[in-house]
């Protein structure tokens, strides 16, 4: 119980154990998707895409307190809705140069964010459908690939995406569950003690009964970028390769609206060939190359003073597959040899 600190409980005092069940009637979530997508080659060899999906998700995985033991019961009753407007552009501008980008406007609802998802209220579930984890707003990417007459590759890589949302929380176990996920209530009273003004209204963390609680994943957090960037220089010799022309390390259009770069950051960052038996590529990559800090995830604690900030920055795993613990910039030099 924090509310003792600085004083500590007794030896020997006991914490409410709690049970952790798997509801007989628990069911395989599943998701139907439909999709319908528009494509219209234009000029310059230029290819536009307009696709909208809409996915609906049953039997969500999610948990619910039961009792006043209480019990974890692990159930399928959540329920997830998202609609995408996604705009896809490949450009082969001609041999030297081609580009891509897209566009995603985004909406997703749900109840649940997984079996670690309790209701902040267990007697009242009001408020539980909202955004979920994956309602980012807006997703924005462009990248290419512009070769030069030295045989030099610049393959320059943009990711820009709005903020995730956040659940709200009082800081406190409100209703003796042993969970601090309670969310705190809107309050109507000014004048009522122990309010907290925030970004999202004035909020009670104590919510008396009747009063409204906020909705699960009413925060918002900021957005991110980075910028990449790959430099490659390839050097040619040996006898010439038979059967066909060089690889131009162009963006090849149709196949549906990819939300990446062609082929993966793989294709995006592959070296240029020449038409030689033998290829030797030096090369730079840098990730994040401004060194833009995209913070980690928001503490949503009111009763917190970092409340709607972060303490640690945002980490994906990198090119290698292993998980780095920012998204600080990133350089890497490279020698490849081919033959």
């Amino acid at each position: 119980n924090p509310g003792t600190y600085p004083n500590f409980p007794a030896i020997g005092a006991q914490s409410k154990s709690v049970i952790q069940e798997v509801d007989r009637h628990l069911q395989a979530p599943y998701v139907m998707q439909s999709a319908v997508t528009v494509e219209r080659q234009l000029p310059a060899n230029t290819t536009v895409a307009v696709t909208f999906t809409n996915s609906h998700g049953l039997h969500v995985l999610r948990s619910e307190v039961v009792g006043a033991q209480p019990i974890f019961l692990m159930t399928s009753s959540g329920l997830y809705n998202q609609n995408q407007l996604i705009t896809n552009v490949n450009s082969r501008v001609n041999a030297q140069v081609s580009l891509f980008g897209f566009y995603v406007l985004n909406k997703a609802m749900s109840n649940s964010d997984g079996l670690a998802t309790f209701p902040a209220n267990p007697n009242n579930y009001a408020g539980e459908y909202g955004p979920a984890s994956t309602d980012i707003r807006h997703r924005f990417l462009v990248g290419g690939s512009i070769n030069t007459r030295w045989n030099v590759r610049f393959s320059p890589y943009v990711q820009a995406q709005s903020g995730s949302p956040f659940d709200i929380t009082a800081g406190s176990d409100l209703y003796g569950t042993t969970l601090f996920n309670g969310r705190p209530g809107i309050a109507t009273d000014p004048s009522r003690p122990g309010l907290i003004a925030t970004p999202y209204g004035l909020l009670d963390p104590n919510p008396i009964p009747g009063e409204k609680l906020l909705g699960r994943n009413a925060g918002r957090g900021p957005g991110q970028i980075s910028v990449n960037l790959r430099v490659g220089k390839t050097i040619g010799f040996g006898p010439e390769k038979g059967g066909g022309a060089p690889s131009s390390g162009g963006v090849r259009a149709g196949g549906g609206p990819p939300l990446s770069a062609p082929n993966g950051m793989r294709g995006l960052f592959s070296p240029p060939t020449t038409g030689r038996k033998y290829n030797l590529t030096i090369g730079v990559s840098a990730r994040n190359l401004l060194n833009h800090n995209n913070p980690g995830p928001i503490i949503g604690t009111i009763t917190s003073p970092l409340f709607g900030r972060a303490n640690q920055i945002a980490g994906t795993p990198n090119g290698e597959g292993f998980s780095e613990a920012a998204s600080n910039r990133r350089i890497e030099f490279q020698i490849r040899f081919q033959f």
